[in-house]
């Protein structure tokens, strides 16, 4: 047998196993383009509205958001969706791409499916072979869905090469990053250590293109992230960076080739530590265990959001400093003046980046409770279910640990934010005080809180509706971070937590607002606890 035999075998097998999942990330990522495409000219149709948000979209804040891109000439309706739907589009593609390449490897690996393919007449490389054909299609699949939606959209200024090209643009970097989830699925032991690298290294070119669109913008071609920027479709139509992906996503499969070749089945470069020969004291209950087996992943996260927030906050001294940009300011208005300006657009930065930090940090938790059922049907619970330990005690063994985990990722990421952007400044009372800090915790809190009961109420009454959770997270997320720019309507703002409270510190926490959200959130999870105590449990 060929090393690659019964590739094609296993492309069928595997299209089949994730029929539902790539049905679903295709009708969200196609529906969300061509909608927002079709609905544009009528957001941004007309020279005053195109002017209006081009200076927006010019601002450091939303740089470091949105990307850096350029204007020349007479700016059309095509190029301002192009400015606010590229990076948000390819930062999608590239979870969708993530979460399709460790599933279709290393989970498979954990599992024991892969040795039992591996039994028969297959090729040592042909699982994962066909799990990078996998990636291919579905890319290419979404790239002429979002080329064909483009044009039938027909926006004022919109080309066929400038659609076709950010079809095919999204299409490379989401095949990229998709490469690179095959490369950490070789190297890590454990799917969760897989992903968890692959985030690390996407977060990481994530900000490595926010730091150089603020400050250095030709730097950002040293970020792969920041290739989808450079495309500039409907302005200056340029390839390279689609070469560019594609040329280094096959590189990065030529490395997982060979690391797979050159590795045992389920092993990984970086193997687990050995344990100790006696347990700790400490390892006597279902939350010492559930840290145990997580701690690298909650470790993780807790830093890597910090760092997230850090980096955003490297910003500030770039952002929050009107002298750079109008040195005549002081003379005019006074030095007072101008330092309550800095301080004004600071906050403003401050109060959306304080939204999108607690949705990112909703994501650990979630994962975590998430897991308990898992866990439940893949029966790793069997044995604890087998001594003397309550539905109760191990329930909230997994949603006190998510909420501890959540909410310190949040508090972490806030004040690295806070910390960072205030040392940057060069005048410190531009900055944000300890009050406000203190306010935007307490405001985002009981939105973290509520996106987590609800996770807790879907697991323990309706665990098979466990994916809502994750379609809920997302609505609130692409309401807060797009929602100003696309005008949502209020009431789709409204729809999620995200949109309840009002922003802080711009504004003062309304803590009737604040007392009924906290009061949602216990309810849900008790209405949670109650289901899943008397439910049926679902060993495998």
């Amino acid at each position: 047998m060929s090393r690659y035999g019964r590739t094609g075998q296993l492309v069928r097998l595997n299209l089949r196993r994730d029929r539902f999942r790539i049905l679903m990330w295709i009708l969200i990522l196609a529906a969300l383009m061509t909608s927002v495409a079709w609905k544009f000219e009528g957001i941004y149709g007309t020279p005053t509205e195109i002017n209006a948000i081009k200076g927006t979209l010019a601002s450091p804040g939303i740089v470091a958001m949105f990307g850096a891109f350029s204007f020349s000439g007479k700016v059309t309706t095509a190029e301002i969706f192009a400015n606010e739907m590229l990076l948000f589009m390819g930062l999608i593609q590239v979870v969708m791409n993530l979460a399709l390449s460790v599933h279709a490897t290393r989970a498979e690996e954990d599992l024991g499916i892969t040795e039992l393919v591996r039994a028969h007449a297959v090729g040592t490389l042909a699982p994962l072979s066909a799990a990078a054909i996998e990636l291919v299609l579905v890319n290419g699949l979404l790239g002429l869905l979002y080329g064909a939606g483009l044009t039938a959209a027909n926006m004022p200024g919109a080309t066929t090469q400038g659609n076709w090209l950010i079809g095919i643009g999204l299409a490379a970097t989401g095949l990229l990053f998709g490469m690179l989830g095959l490369i950490t699925a070789q190297v890590a032991d454990h799917s969760s250590s897989a992903t968890g690298l692959a985030y690390t290294l996407f977060g990481l070119s994530y900000l490595a293109r926010m730091v150089t669109d603020v400050q250095h913008p030709k730097l950002t071609w040293w970020s792969p992230l920041g290739w989808v920027e450079k495309l500039a479709p409907y302005n200056d139509p340029t390839w390279q960076p689609v070469w560019l992906s594609l040329g280094l996503a096959f590189i990065l499969l030529a490395i997982a080739f060979w690391a797979n070749s050159h590795r045992d089945l389920g092993a990984g470069a970086i193997t687990t530590r050995p344990g100790r020969k006696q347990a700790s004291v400490f390892l006597r209950g279902p939350i010492s265990l559930i840290w145990r087996r997580q701690r690298n992943v909650l470790i993780g996260w807790l830093v890597g959001i910090i760092i997230f927030g850090a980096a955003y906050g490297t910003v500030f001294n770039t952002i929050g400093d009107i002298l750079k940009t109008n040195p005549t300011m002081q003379q005019v208005f006074g030095a007072t003046m101008v330092h309550e300006a800095n301080h004004s657009i600071l906050v403003s930065f401050t109060a959306l980046l304080a939204v999108v930090m607690a949705a990112v940090s909703v994501i650990p938790g979630m994962q975590l409770i998430l897991k308990l059922h898992t866990d439940e049907t893949r029966g790793w619970l069997e044995a604890l279910y087998a001594r003397p330990l309550s539905r109760t005690r191990l329930l909230f063994s997994y949603v006190g640990t998510a909420f501890v985990t959540s909410t310190l990722a949040y508090m972490g990421g806030l004040a690295g934010i806070v910390v960072m952007g205030d040392a940057s400044l060069t005048h410190i009372k531009d900055g944000i005080s300890a009050s406000e800090f203190w306010q935007a915790v307490a405001a985002q809190l009981p939105e973290i809180w509520v996106f987590l009961a609800l996770s807790v109420l879907l697991v323990g009454c309706w665990p098979r509706l466990k994916s809502l959770s994750w379609a809920y997270l997302a609505l609130g997320f692409v309401s807060v971070y797009m929602g100003s720019l696309l005008k949502l309507p209020g009431w789709v703002k409204n729809l999620t937590p995200a949109g309840w409270m009002p922003r802080v510190p711009i504004h003062d926490v309304n803590w009737t607002t604040f007392s009924w959200m906290i009061g949602l959130a216990l309810a849900l999870v008790l209405i949670g606890w109650f289901g899943y105590r008397r439910r049926d449990l679902h060993m495998s």
